[in-house]
C-alpha cells in the first residue's frame, strides 16, 4: 500500500478465548494481513500467556513463530513469588536465549499488583534489561502509571490499547516522563498523532495495529496520512520501535 516500512508493536497470535467478530487466530492469517497492508516486521506476544499461563504461553509463542521470521517474539511476564515464572535474576539471559527483546504484563488478568513489593524486583530486572515494555492502558491506572515511572526512570514503557481523551491524563505524563512512549492505533483523538508531534516529538510514538482483534488499515492509514513530515512519519512506522529494540542489554 505504501512505501513506508511499518514494524508493528502490538500484535498477538494464538487462539483465544472469546472471539471478536472478523477477527482471526491463525498466524498464517495474520502474516498475510502484514503483506497486505505494507507491514514488514511485528512483535506478538501468544494468547495463551494471556489468557491462561505466561510461562506456557511463552513456550508455545516460540513454537508458534518458528516458520514466521518476520514475527519477533514477546514474552508476557509476571512476578515469579508463587513458582508460576522465573526469578527475576533469570530473566534476561532466558529471553535473551529465546531471542525475545520485549515484554508485557497483564497484572489485571492474571491478578496481581504492580506495587514494588510484589512487582518491584521485576521491573527493575526489566528496567536494567532495556526491555521495552508493551502496557495496555486497561491493565494500569493512570496513578499506577505514574508510580512505575517514577519508581524506574530507566524503563521504556509503551503504552498500548489507548482511546479517545486520553491526551487529557497522558500529556502530563509525557511531559514529565521522557521514557514513555504511546502506540498509535488508539491515539485516535482529531489530528491526534499531529499534536502528539507537535507537543513531544515523532519520537514518541509507535506504531502499532492490535491485530488480529483490531484492524490494521485503520492503524496504517493514521500514521500514512497524518500531515506530519516524511522523516516523522518513518520514525513512527519504524525507526523509534528499531531504536528501542536496539537499547535491549541482553
Amino acid at each position: 500500500m505504501s512505501e513506508l516500512r511499518f514494524f508493528d508493536c502490538w500484535c498477538r497470535v494464538g487462539p483465544r478465548s472469546i472471539v471478536h467478530p472478523r477477527s482471526f487466530h491463525d498466524t498464517a492469517t495474520l502474516v498475510g494481513a502484514m503483506k497486505y497492508y505494507g507491514i514488514a516486521k511485528a512483535l506478538a506476544y501468544h494468547s495463551f500467556a494471556r489468557e491462561n499461563s505466561p510461562a506456557q504461553g511463552n513456550a508455545l509463542l516460540a513454537e508458534e513463530l518458528r516458520a514466521y521470521p518476520a514475527i519477533a517474539p514477546v514474552w508476557t511476564v509476571m512476578p515469579h513469588h508463587t513458582g508460576e515464572f522465573a526469578e527475576p535474576d533469570r530473566l534476561a539471559p532466558m529471553m535473551a536465549a529465546a531471542g525475545v527483546r520485549a515484554v508485557t504484563m497483564f497484572p489485571i488478568e492474571h491478578e496481581y499488583v504492580l506495587s514494588p513489593w510484589n512487582a518491584g524486583a521485576l521491573l527493575r530486572a526489566i528496567e536494567s534489561g532495556g526491555f521495552p515494555l508493551l502496557l495496555s492502558l486497561e491493565q494500569v491506572t493512570w496513578d499506577g502509571l505514574h508510580d512505575i515511572l517514577e519508581r524506574y526512570p530507566g524503563l521504556n514503557v509503551v503504552m498500548c490499547g489507548l482511546h479517545y481523551a486520553i491526551n487529557r491524563n497522558i500529556y502530563a505524563l509525557l511531559q514529565e516522563f521522557p521514557r514513555l512512549f504511546l502506540e498509535t492505533s488508539g491515539v485516535m483523538a482529531h489530528r491526534g498523532i499531529e499534536d502528539v508531534c507537535a507537543r513531544f516529538g515523532a519520537r514518541r510514538l509507535v506504531f502499532g495495529s492490535g491485530m488480529p482483534v483490531m484492524a490494521g488499515g485503520a492503524a496504517v492509514s493514521m500514521v500514512l496520512y497524518a500531515a506530519i513530515s516524511e522523516e516523522e512519519k518513518a520514525m513512527i512506522a519504524h525507526g523509534n520501535l528499531e531504536r528501542l529494540l536496539e537499547g535491549v542489554q541482553a
